[in-house]
């Protein structure tokens, strides 16, 4: 190990150590220090580890959730970063800290979320095993310009790194159509059955074809782009899953149980995921998993028991208001986040709903505009705007049908965890990420998540 390395681990460790006696979360900036004094400190600290990694649009964080839990359960450790950071600094950070000064990593297993745009990078230091690729959608249209830029970056990254297995989502043909670009050996995982109730499904995503621009035809759809296509003017079609959810039984307020196909054989699994869209989430993560020969039993049990990050879900008890967090992230995730909603019955009396313009959220939020909210307000709704962008927020849900008298502005976080608290009434929070980390960091102060998760 070279002295640059060991300067680098050292560093990183130590900045981390004060910022989290500072109360920062401490992921990005300790590991740009690390690879400001070593650029292949990701490659160095990867050498002769295996890797998992997970990238795509929408579910990573989640997916990654479910792997690292079944990786620590079965080989007692993993190198993950429970913050969810998914660029290249935080990746290193999470690398320094599972090694000692020396270099020497005390898991034998990195558990890594990707951004999709770092994985040109990652993957030729990284090496991983397998890599996930949960779907591809629009997002961040600022630095993904076009549907298929992600997917550039990916097939990039994928060339770099020929020996790593890909686990694609065959029910996405954008996803899919990286395998037509690379030599890596793909296994394909689907669902093959409907994922909400009859009439709650959006398909307002464009379906035509990525190679030819062709209106594509499914013989069954899930939702947004995804299901089981094929293209009557050049031929593109759906791969048959390996892997595969043909059955969700028991639809419980916290988790489901799933049919799997695995290999042509059947298995009934309990998911400690919401049906919707996450069944994709625990799909991929099966897959991923299954591939990197790990008992299906192990599988099964994180499946089953896995710790959700922060702002999936979470719900706080603000002094006597229940107030659930929804990370919405682009207009296709935020859809299913209101398909969840209207699904559960009696749509929301009271809504907060933050958008800001950071980095993290990608600085446009013309996204919104093309959210079904027409389909999650109704005339009574109040509902509190907030975040730097909030006028485009509140101008958005005024159009969707809000009452102007019902919508009120709140942008000081302290001040919005007060207004919650006298509402007395379940509450929806749907902000995106750099807003709704701010609402929670100002919610932890004084109050702890409820055990949301757990049966």
């Amino acid at each position: 190990m070279s002295i640059r390395t060991t300067a680098a681990i050292a560093a990183c460790k130590a900045s981390h150590k004060v910022m989290r006696m500072l109360g920062r979360t401490a992921r990005a900036l300790p590991g740009m220090i690390a690879m400001v004094i070593d650029p292949k400190i990701i490659g160095e600290l990867s050498t002769g580890h295996k890797a998992i990694t997970i990238t795509g649009t929408n579910g990573k964080t989640t997916t990654t959730h479910i792997v690292q839990q079944a990786v620590i359960n079965t080989y007692g450790t993993a190198a993950y970063d429970p913050s969810s950071t998914n660029l290249e600094q935080g990746i290193a950070t999470t690398l320094c800290l599972d090694s000692s000064l020396g270099g020497k990593r005390k898991s034998d297993w990195a558990v890594i979320e990707c951004d999709e745009g770092s994985s040109k990078t990652i993957l030729p230091a990284m090496h991983p095993q397998v890599l996930v690729v949960t779907n591809l959608y629009r997002d961040q249209v600022d630095r993904y310009t076009s549907w298929t830029t992600a997917r550039d970056y990916i097939i990039k990254a994928a060339k770099s790194s020929p020996e790593t297995l890909l686990v694609m989502n065959a029910d996405c043909q954008v996803t899919a159509s990286i395998a037509d670009a690379v030599d890596n050996k793909v296994v394909w995982f689907g669902v093959e059955c409907p994922v909400y109730a009859e009439g709650i499904a959006d398909y307002d995503e464009s379906v035509t074809c990525v190679d030819c621009g062709a209106e594509l035809e499914f013989s069954h759809r899930t939702f947004a782009h995804l299901g089981n296509y094929t293209c009557p003017q050049c031929g593109r079609k759906h791969h048959t899953p390996d892997i595969a959810c043909v059955k969700i039984e028991n639809e419980r307020e916290k988790s489901c149980t799933l049919t799997l196909r695995i290999d042509g054989a059947e298995r009934v699994v309990e998911a400690n995921v919401r049906a919707g869209y996450d069944v994709y989430n625990a799909v991929a993560a099966v897959a991923g998993l299954l591939t990197t020969g790990m008992p299906e039993d192990d599988v099964f049990r994180a499946l089953a028991h896995f710790t959700h990050a922060a702002h999936r879900f979470e719900v706080f008890d603000i002094d006597g208001t229940p107030t659930r967090l929804l990370l919405m992230k682009n207009t296709a995730g935020c859809n299913q986040l209101i398909n969840m909603l209207v699904s559960e019955g009696e749509l929301p009396d009271h809504l907060v709903c933050l958008l800001g313009a950071e980095i993290m959220d990608g600085i446009t939020t013309d996204w919104i505009q093309d959210v079904r909210w027409e389909k999650l307000v109704k005339g009574n709704t109040q509902v509190i705007v907030g975040g730097p962008k909030y006028e485009d927020m509140r101008d958005r849900l005024l159009r969707a049908g809000v009452p102007e008298q019902n919508v009120r502005v709140q942008t000081d976080y302290a001040a919005l965890v007060k207004d919650i608290a006298a509402i007395k009434e379940p509450v929806n929070v749907i902000a995106n990420c750099s807003t709704i980390e701010a609402l929670r960091l100002e919610l932890v102060k004084e109050y702890q998540p409820v055990d949301y998760w757990s049966e």
